[in-house]
């Protein structure tokens, strides 16, 4: 286990090392620089003004010697200072990344707990209306954007019914918990989670239908194998069979969506985040790509980067667990 970790380590600071200087290349090649940004809002900048400001900011020197003086005070926990706010980028994304993290965590909650007991439902009843209600579900799921359904629930449940928020954010909801409980007041929760509903539903649509699918197709596979059959001939009860032998065999395939699809949110609710005006990572890169901010672009994708790799790192993991047969291996 220990060798796998540090192994996978390694590979982790070989892929960040390439993602900061793809990163730093490619912004270069953005038209235009912050102090044209700057100087926009700023009619009083003379052309002196302005390339002191590039000397300032290091833009006047060459994209290798910003890389290494980048990667230098990465190392040490410095990823910038934001051009256009002033302020440390690490600061920002810490303000910003438990949103994204907590809209993910519940997008994923609310994806499993629907697509498991579906997939299970329609490999059980295969070829049945049930069958076919997934397929559609499925099939709708996979077709509809997810920007084209937030659109339309808040159409409907904020502005027709007036049910839930159009968008914003009133902190966390797994912290609120805590404070409910021990004032046993559900109303608490209820005022922050309410904020999460529409755009976990309107991300995890789609999830639902991918995973359900693929949950209907593993356990297919499994319920043929033979020691399936001789579990049924043992006489051993139907739902033992169902998840003990049959759906814990299936979860590798799960599993390792699970991990790609958490990375994926971390790091991919730009859309969602902007239509609910989501105060997370998401919004926060794509605010700054308009200002041409480099220093936070660098640290999101950096960011999202070293996420998407940890969570791959803990899928690995936790395959140890759920197969013996990858653990022996």
């Amino acid at each position: 286990m220990l060798r796998l970790v540090v192994s996978r380590l390694l590979y982790a600071a070989v892929i960040l090392l390439g993602v900061i200087l793809v990163v730093a290349s490619l912004v270069k090649l953005v038209p235009g620089d912050p102090v044209d940004v700057i100087a926009a809002g700023n009619p009083g900048m003379s052309v002196q003004d302005m390339d002191t400001l590039r000397e300032k900011m290091g833009l006047t020197r060459s994209v290798p010697e910003q890389f290494v003086a980048y990667l230098g005070n990465a190392v040490q926990g410095d990823l910038g200072t934001s051009i256009r706010q002033g302020v440390p980028v690490t600061s920002l994304i810490a303000d910003r990344l438990p949103a994204t993290g907590e809209l993910a965590f519940w997008t994923l909650l609310l994806a499993f707990v629907i697509a498991i007991p579906l997939g299970i439902v329609t490999a059980l009843k295969r070829d049945s209306w049930l069958d076919y209600a997934g397929t559609f579900i499925a099939v709708l799921g996979v077709s509809m954007p997810g920007f084209l359904l937030a659109v339309l629930m808040i159409l409907w449940f904020s502005i027709e019914l007036r049910w839930l928020p159009a968008s914003g954010y009133r902190g966390s909801a797994l912290a609120s918990i805590g404070r409910a409980v021990a004032e046993r007041d559900i109303g608490i929760f209820w005022n922050s989670f309410r904020y999460f509903i529409l755009p976990s539903i309107s991300l995890a649509f789609v999830l639902v239908a991918v995973n359900a699918r693929l949950i209907r197709s593993a356990m297919l596979e499994v319920l043929q194998q033979d020691y399936i059959t001789f579990a049924t001939a043992k006489g051993a009860p139907r739902l033992t069979i169902i998840l003990r032998h049959a759906l814990r065999n299936a979860l590798l395939p799960i599993v390792t969506l699970a991990g790609l699809q958490m990375g994926a949110l971390l790091s991919g609710t730009v859309v969602i985040e902007t239509v609910f005006a989501w105060p997370g990572i998401g919004r926060l890169a794509v605010d700054s790509i308009h200002v041409r901010d480099y220093p936070i672009i660098q640290a999101v994708v950096l960011v999202s980067a070293a996420l998407f790799i940890s969570l791959n790192l803990i899928v690995d993991i936790l395959y140890r667990f759920i197969d013996p047969r990858v653990r022996n291996d």
